[in-house]
């Protein structure tokens, strides 16, 4: 006799699934980072014991002398020869990998620095509320809540959220939020703290999973960190880094320019909208109704019962005129001549000495966390005050604390992730890692399209070992870039590909410190979310960007259309 019972849908596993069981037991996130920075230790000084080392290597061209169509050698103004690089049967320059040496010519070697020897000890007790307190998160996070927080306590955003879902058709909310979250890089790190709890009350606004919103802006917001229409501040660093590798072997080529992947990076914040449309809304939250059935998210009500009230219509056009003020008041200081925020700047300390680890730069992009703290405390006071939620002080300190109490839990998180990834540095265990792997492979003399998609896999994997686009990106192209030049790629491809390593792996690494702030939001709408939860709601978002953008860098280099301004895709060197 034929079984005719239907099973329940949520009894169902899938390899998600099965991840997230298997992420979930491993041990909270506070002891995950510990228990690797117990390992950095024991690996740096088990290394340094068995006299582990690499030679730092340099790629050296091979020269000739220039001739004219006579063969005879071409001189410059000084009378001496023209050297050019010398080519080989492919028309590539001939080159060597060099071990770097010191100025009496002996060879440099690079060598664990074990933390179990007293200096190591001495630093690892020293430096261990500066490994704390110099998490480039932390100050985002802290200060961003501030006025974050003040605006959720006072109602804000729960009446911003339903006045938005009254006027968006609930088809675009995820390519609109994943659109957003792709260009939210032009301010600075912000994207993470605001768009994903936005877009998660928005989604439960309208009846559907928060947590599919929380997903797709985050996706967005980390996974297409390399995209986006507009060109940013870590733009100007990535062109002066690359620029500098490219001198190591041709000190004639140009200046990399800040908009060297702009026309790219443009085109791609489209790709990552379809692609993170397709897995939110076909992955994602099917998989999310499936696990909680009957949760009513099909069951919407009328839009019209989400109506908002009079007193929170006046307060959040109060609210509006307020933020026109402040951003008013922060683009003339940007635009007008002998503005604050007016040209470059470097940050200063009190004593008038530049302040450690920063550089020049754009005025306005130094400040963007504080204007983040006025743009939602001053118009979430104003709503406050316009439907009588704010009244006296303490209504005003209490929505204060109300930001704070939240990310409680991401401060002892961070006080032991900040020990693993100093320890990291330190050992120098970094960059020989990234030494050892590039030299392996570039000596490997593949195709460029095949080099590519390596390359985009070594950063995926080099991203689960040291975190932050810009240090990992100093670290890896003095020694890629005049590698891969050596068979032909430009600069400009080579940082091109790479923004789309960095970009994917953000949304699952746990070196990403804003992934436990996305874990904490989560949270709220599962209190029994673990890591595994988040990389398991993650991953499908981290695999068709990785496949997808990376198939998308291809077809860009065989239609030979340029990445950006001045930036070709084939390094060609002069002869």
């Amino acid at each position: 006799m034929q079984d005719t019972t239907q099973k329940d849908p949520s009894s169902r596993t899938t390899l998600l699934d099965r991840l997230e069981r298997i992420g979930n037991a491993l041990p909270e996130p506070a002891l995950i980072f510990a228990i690797l920075a117990a390992i950095v230790i024991a690996v740096s000084a088990l290394g340094s014991a068995a006299g582990w080392r690499i030679q730092p290597v340099t790629p050296k061209v091979a020269l000739t002398e220039r001739v004219d169509a006579e063969g005879r050698p071409v001189l410059d103004e000084k009378g001496a020869p023209v050297m050019v690089p010398k080519l080989d049967a492919r028309g590539k320059p001939e080159v060597a990998l060099v071990g770097q040496t010191d100025k009496e010519g002996k060879p440099v070697y690079l060598e664990p620095r074990s933390l179990l020897t007293t200096d190591g000890i001495y630093w690892m007790l020293s430096s261990m509320v500066r490994n704390f307190t110099g998490l480039p998160a932390l100050g985002l996070v802290f200060v961003s809540m501030l006025g974050i927080g003040l605006a959720e306590k006072f109602g804000m955003f729960s009446a911003l959220m339903r006045g938005l879902a009254l006027v968006t058709p609930r088809k675009f909310l995820t390519p609109m939020i994943v659109f957003i979250g792709a260009n939210s890089s032009v301010a600075s790190d912000a994207g993470y703290i605001i768009l994903p709890p936005l877009a998660a009350a928005l989604y439960l606004a309208v009846n559907r999973p928060p947590i599919a919103g929380l997903a797709a802006a985050f996706a967005g917001v980390a996974g297409g960190f390399g995209g986006g229409i507009f060109p940013t501040a870590a733009d100007g660093f990535l062109a002066g880094v690359a620029t500098q590798a490219a001198h190591i072997i041709d000190p004639s080529y140009h200046p990399v320019d800040p908009t060297h992947n702009l026309y790219f990076k443009a085109a791609s914040s489209v790709l990552i909208m379809f692609a993170g449309w397709f897995v939110t809304d076909r992955i994602v939250e099917p998989r999310l109704k499936r696990l909680a059935p009957g949760a009513g998210y099909d069951d919407a009500p009328s839009l019209s019962e989400l109506a908002l009230k009079p007193d929170e219509k006046r307060g959040l056009i109060a609210a509006a005129v307020v933020a026109v003020v402040v951003l008013g008041a922060f683009a003339a200081a940007v635009r007008i001549e002998g503005g604050p925020l007016h040209g470059k700047g470097l940050p200063m300390l009190a004593n008038n000495t530049p302040a450690p680890g920063e550089r020049e730069g754009e005025r306005w992009s130094q400040v963007i966390v504080p204007m983040m703290l006025l743009v939602f405390m001053l118009p979430g006071m104003a709503f406050g005050f316009v439907t009588g939620v704010l009244r006296t002080q303490k209504d005003f300190i209490e929505a204060i604390y109300h930001g704070i109490r939240t990310i409680v839990p991401v401060l002892a998180i961070a006080f032991f992730m900040g020990q693993f990834v100093n320890y990291f540095q330190y050992t120098g265990l970094d960059r020989m890692l990234a030494y050892a792997g590039g030299s392996l492979l570039v000596s490997a003399d593949l195709p460029v399209p095949l080099l590519i998609v390596l390359f985009v896999v070594l950063v995926i994997a080099g991203d689960f070992a040291m975190s932050g686009m810009l240090s990992k990106f100093g670290v890896l192209a003095p020694i890629f870039i005049p590698m891969f030049m050596m068979v032909g790629m430009s600069p400009e491809l080579t940082t091109a590909a790479y923004r789309i390593g960095d970009s994917v792996v953000n949304i699952i690494t746990p070196l990403n410190s804003y992934l436990l702030i996305i874990l904490v939001a989560l949270q709220k709408y599962n209190k029994d979310a673990g890591l595994g939860s988040l990389i398991s709601l993650m991953l499908p978002y981290s695999v068709v960007f990785g496949v997808l953008w990376t198939l998308f860098l291809l077809a860009w280099y065989w239609s030979g259309f340029p990445l950006g301004t001045d930036a070709p895709l084939e390094y060609i060197p002069s002869r």
